[in-house]
């Protein structure tokens, strides 16, 4: 018996937020938006439009119940050059705070490029959620920070941005 894998062409669009399985195969397009296939194609789409890019990896937040003389250390992630990190606005079910800080941070007068890692339904999520907020030109980089760093580009460290 041959085992069938999925593959982009064959994993539908939802009509909402995945709020699961967020590491698993995603599809080839995102409604409403356009898909950067390559870390060459990203390079050249930065140098000719100067987008915002935006980093939905997860991350974990600081306990709510941690007390106040306990050191929290922030994570940190390596990521592209000037990406903004805002960490889980591709959550399914994001509270308020965190889409009113991805709202903050879309341009009026550029496009965004929202990406995380291949395969990674945050950053469809984040894109689809994007587009609801009125982005103009949204851009999903469906290969990430992994297909960035193996095209050999250079990465820098970064810190979540948070509400």
């Amino acid at each position: 018996m041959q085992a069938t894998s999925i593959s982009a062409e064959t994993v539908p669009e939802p009509s909402d937020y995945r709020t699961e399985n967020y590491r698993s195969a995603v599809p080839a397009a995102l409604t409403g938006g356009q898909v950067i296939e390559s870390a060459e194609q990203l390079v050249a789409f930065i140098k000719t439009r100067h987008p915002v890019l935006i980093d939905v990896y997860p991350a974990p937040n600081k306990p709510d119940n941690l007390s106040p003389d306990t050191l929290w250390i922030e994570p940190s992630r390596e990521t592209l050059p000037n990406a903004l990190w805002l960490a889980n606005v591709g959550h399914g079910i994001a509270p308020d705070s965190l889409i009113q800080l991805l709202k903050n941070q879309l341009p009026d007068d550029a496009p965004v490029v929202v990406f995380c890692e291949p395969n990674c339904w945050h950053s469809w999520n984040a894109g689809k959620r994007a587009i609801e907020l009125g982005a103009k030109e949204v851009y999903w980089y469906r290969a990430g920070v992994k297909g960035w760093k193996e095209a050999g580009y250079a990465l820098e460290t970064q810190y979540p941005v948070r509400p």
